[in-house]
């Protein structure tokens, strides 16, 4: 998140956004701040590695955080742990947003590059839930983010996915032990050992 702001600054340090140059500068986008969005970032990430959903829902939370003004509060997926607008609702206290908020011309400026930094981290973190719990286990989110039931071909393609990796795993451990029992049975006889006192003849032909 650090670098992709930093680049969009220089990217855009020519561009003039709400009567000033670039999203840098006092008041705006300033190294400080991106160090932070950097570490909130990563918190809501970390803090709900096990839930799509909530991890979606607590990274746009920073960002409407920082948009958000006296007039125009968007706070609904915010934690109080954090939060001092719900803090100070929870208390009955005013609360001031120009303490924090960021000119809504830079939030605007930074929501294409903070919308893919957030694409990538979903993918990846998609990629982490099927490694560990099977393809079946996206459904779930696939069906909280299109607002559907997954749909029934969606169902069996991960099925299929899941079923495909454990024939595949099955194959490579087969083949695993036929070659240690191959290797182990050629390093008997080379060595001589013939154990034919203690073989089971119980389905050698004719034997009964």
């Amino acid at each position: 998140m650090f670098n992709r702001l930093q680049k969009l600054a220089e990217d855009l340090k020519e561009t003039k956004i709400d009567g000033k140059l670039g999203i840098g500068g006092k008041g705006r986008m300033t190294t400080q701040i991106m160090i932070s969005f950097k570490q909130y970032y990563r918190q809501a990430i970390v803090r709900n590695k096990t839930n799509l959903n909530e991890m979606v829902r607590s990274v746009w939370a920073i960002w409407k955080h920082k948009a958000s003004s006296n007039k125009e509060p968007h706070h609904e997926w915010c934690s109080s742990e954090y939060c001092g607008y719900l803090r100070s609702l929870e208390k009955d206290e005013e609360y001031d947003h120009n303490q924090h908020r960021l000119p809504l011309g830079v939030m605007k400026a930074i929501r294409p590059v903070y919308a893919t930094g957030i694409v990538i981290d979903l993918c990846a973190a998609m990629a982490v839930l099927c490694y560990n719990d099977g393809s079946q286990a996206i459904i779930p989110f696939i069906t909280d983010i299109t607002g559907g039931g997954g749909g029934y071909y969606t169902r069996v393609a991960m099925r299929r996915l899941d079923e495909s990796c454990v024939y595949a795993e099955h194959k490579k451990k087969t083949k695993q032990t036929k070659e240690t029992f191959d290797l182990l049975h050629v390093d008997r006889m080379s060595l001589d050992i013939i154990d034919d006192d203690i073989l089971d003849d119980s389905y050698v032909s004719g034997a009964y």
